[in-house]
């Protein structure tokens, strides 16, 4: 019987291979199924893409007009159309996990404030891509269950969301309680997260930056996939961090051949691995992260973020990440179905000495051209 090849291609190539990072992301995996499995495969999908592209019309989605667009990677212009059905479509679409996904997020910054004893502060919060505002509405109710102190700011570049911020979640929050003067603060604001710095050269007039050293947490809840410059925005993302500051991320992640995943019976646990493969690379890359919502792969952003550095002159002191976590998940929502794994890492901001400086600068240096934006 004949046999089909679907093949993962590798985040990085083989050539660039380090000892600081873990071999999957430089390995490229080719499964082999038979002919019967592949159509069979292919069906289902076919059957999945339907589904999902009804349910994005049955939500007034402006999905049909960019569907074919070679501009989609415009994520202003995407973000701006899906603006007032943002929210029940990111609920529908990930079958409401995305409500836990934003409220984990607070709980990390619960756990960096009572691990660092900052429980009686008011600690600063940045949000990057906060979008509608949806992920700080979910962790100002985990901020007021554990009686928190914080002062949060929600960024975000497209105006049109931010309007639906300040329209409908705004409002929403003060009447459930959720701010509190001088206890619970919120504000959103229009600002680039690749120039969040005051001394950004080529300002614009209409965005907001920041000091150095200013927020005690930055959290970005599948938003940095949609920033064409991520390198850049890590590298901001550091310097306006406060020392031992964190930096919590949660984004999709390519699947993980290697670990086998439970697959319901209608997959089969025989040739999973080229159903996983098949449907990250017709479904999820395609259609979830580039045509819907434009973004990038993400994946290279939980591992490359260890070896971005900073030098601030004034104060003659090195900095850098140090990673305190990595949690991957793939969680059965499509039908019972693991196609869609996520990622969470959290970072938290450290000095460095010169040398340390210099053997990640040059890390980074060396996988950074690789890197697919």
């Amino acid at each position: 019987m004949s046999k089909y090849e679907v093949k993962l291609n590798s985040i990085l190539p083989p050539e660039s291979k380090s000892d600081y990072l873990p071999d999957y992301l430089f390995e490229e995996e080719c499964v082999k199924v038979s002919r019967i499995y592949y159509l069979y495969y292919s069906f289902i999908l076919n059957v999945f893409k339907i589904i999902l592209k009804l349910r994005l019309k049955i939500l007034g989605s402006s999905y049909k007009k960019y569907e074919n667009d070679p501009l989609h990677k415009d994520v202003e212009n995407i973000y701006s159309r899906e603006a007032e059905n943002y929210e029940y479509k990111h609920h529908l679409t990930t079958n409401f996990r995305d409500t836990w996904w934003r409220r984990q997020i607070g709980l990390e910054v619960i756990n960096y404030i009572y691990t660092n004893k900052k429980n009686k502060e008011k600690v600063k919060l940045l949000d990057l891509g906060t979008g509608t505002g949806l992920s700080l509405e979910e962790m100002f109710k985990i901020f007021k269950l554990f009686n928190i102190k914080i002062n949060a700011v929600g960024l975000d570049y497209n105006q049109k969301m931010l309007e639906q911020a300040e329209k409908i979640v705004l409002p929403r929050m003060t009447k459930s309680g959720l701010l509190e003067e001088r206890v619970r603060e919120l504000r959103f604001t229009r600002g680039d997260a690749r120039n969040l710095t005051e001394d950004t050269k080529g300002k614009e007039k209409e965005l907001e930056y920041f000091q150095r050293d200013l927020f005690d947490c930055i959290t970005i809840l599948f938003g940095i996939g949609g920033v064409d410059a991520q390198l850049e925005a890590i590298r901001e993302q550091l310097v306006v961090l406060k020392p031992n500051g964190i930096l919590a991320i949660t984004d999709i992640h390519r699947p993980i051949i290697k670990l086998k995943e439970k697959w319901p019976w209608f997959i089969g646990k025989k040739n999973a691995d080229a159903f996983a493969i098949m449907a990250w690379e017709r479904i999820t890359k395609p259609l979830v992260l580039s045509t819907l919502w434009g973004w990038r792969d993400p994946t290279f952003i939980f591992y490359i973020d260890r070896f971005v550095v900073d030098y601030d002159k004034d104060k003659n002191i090195y900095y850098g990440f140090e990673s305190i976590s990595l949690f991957l998940d793939n969680e059965f929502w499509w039908y019972g179905l693991p196609v869609m794994p996520t990622a969470k890492a959290v970072f938290k901001k450290v000095k460095i000495n010169e040398a340390e400086f210099n053997k990640r600068m040059e890390i980074f240096n060396k996988l950074s051209p690789y890197y697919k934006k």
